[in-house]
């Protein structure tokens, strides 16, 4: 079976990103990597990232070479004017051309709004020991403090479903709502009112932890899987 791995983290965010919400990230992170046990994944931050020669000789956007190719390709293949298409721009980092060459975990954060599927809007989607992108759009309208509070959860919840939450393995206290998630109170539960269920379960857990008991097993599981797969 397939398990969480010690590798880096490539971090790269939209222009426009603001300090708070980038520090609100880069917490939430690092403390999920210290929940898992996980020591050894660094973060690299690549900024607003632009490779070298990321333009071709006619000024257009090179693939896979800038942030700003992900987003426009987000942009052009949207339903409409005003989001950006998640699916399309996860599918883009699970294909980066030197994933194979350099293993690592993706964390794209941008400050667009965004869709995934039938959905009206996601604040992030994940793909399991792959990616992750996490929007702060619809955070923006709460106080300086609660907001990075609540980014900080859904860096939580979106990096715990890419270290392999919720596993298949497990049966019990789970629901499946736009993907598998925890019915206990933790940051791996579902979250579709916003900014409401966000807010409550970022209350929950300053009150209570981050992690319900069973979810706090199956994340160290997923690594201990990996050490002794090694």
């Amino acid at each position: 079976p397939q398990s969480a791995k010690i590798q880096p983290i490539l971090f790269m965010q939209q222009e426009g990103l603001c300090n708070l919400e980038k520090q609100a990230i880069f917490n939430g992170a690092n403390e999920l990597i210290d929940l898992a046990e996980a020591d050894g994944i660094e973060i690299r931050d690549l900024g607003v990232w632009r490779n070298n020669n990321y333009l071709d000789k006619n000024g257009s956007l090179k693939a896979y070479q800038s942030v700003d190719w992900y987003l426009k390709n987000g942009k052009q293949n949207s339903r409409n004017n005003y989001q950006l298409n998640a699916d399309l721009m996860l599918l883009s980092l699970t294909r980066e051309p030197w994933k194979k060459t350099l293993s690592h975990y993706d964390i794209m954060a941008i400050h667009s709004d965004m869709y995934s599927g039938k959905s009206n809007f996601v604040i992030g989607l994940a793909r399991t020991y792959d990616s992750t992108i996490i929007s702060t759009n619809k955070f923006k309208e709460l106080d300086d403090k609660t907001r990075y509070e609540c980014i900080k959860t859904e860096t939580m919840h979106e990096l715990g479903h890419v270290f392999g939450l919720i596993p298949n393995y497990r049966t019990n206290n789970i629901e499946f709502s736009l993907g598998k998630h925890c019915t206990n109170t933790c940051i791996m539960r579902q979250g579709l009112t916003l900014p409401r269920d966000w807010v409550n379960m970022t209350k929950d857990r300053l009150k209570y932890g981050p992690l319900c008991n069973d979810c706090q097993i199956d994340l160290k599981k997923q690594f201990r899987n990996y050490q002794t797969q090694k």
